[in-house]
């Protein structure tokens, strides 16, 4: 049983094209949700909150409790394009993923690395922009600060890596899968 898929941007594209299926999930990320600029070093994701086709209210963009991980290259300019798709109020914010998941928003693990209205949360159609730098290397959650959400498992892994040379999703069957 293969426990990680590493999709890089062109890779996700190619899975797409060719009705690949992950064992786990049954589904791709979507190739549209991540682009690379390698002149700026920047990348660009778009991070829907409360994704209506999911099971559970509690995700983003249709994950669960870590599924999916946007892994990117340590130093570069990360925007996140946030917008809440649900009716009830979410908010995203990187928080240490070595840390046990906190009830409600706090402190960034990155610095400007969350979303306004972090602990209240934003409203149906509400939009942000997350625009910061990865760094430090490590393991970190994409997680809703909502009181309650993110223990509910609305979050997303997030890694920053030293090693990479472009970002990539990368998807992480849940435990017990």
């Amino acid at each position: 049983m293969i426990s990680k898929t590493l999709l890089t941007v062109s890779a996700i594209a190619a899975c797409v094209s060719a009705g690949a299926r992950t064992a786990s999930q049954g589904r791709t990320p979507d190739p549209k949700w991540l682009a690379w600029n390698a002149d700026t070093r920047t990348a660009t994701f778009q991070l829907v909150a409360g994704a209506p086709a999911a099971k559970s209210p509690f995700n983003f963009n249709g994950y669960t409790d870590g599924e999916l991980t946007l892994v990117v290259p340590e130093g570069s300019t990360v925007v996140m394009n946030f917008v809440n798709e649900d009716g009830v109020p979410h908010s995203a914010e990187i928080i240490d993923g070595a840390k046990p998941i906190p009830n409600m928003a706090g402190d960034p693990a990155i610095p400007r690395a969350y979303t306004r209205k972090a602990s209240e949360g934003m409203a149906q159609g509400e939009k942000d922009v997350l625009r910061f730098t990865a760094a430090p290397a490590g393991s970190y959650k994409i997680f809703c600060g909502v009181p309650g959400h993110g223990l509910s498992g609305m979050y997303l892994g997030f890694t920053v890596d030293a090693k990479a040379t472009e970002p990539a999703m990368q998807l992480t069957p849940k435990k017990g899968s």
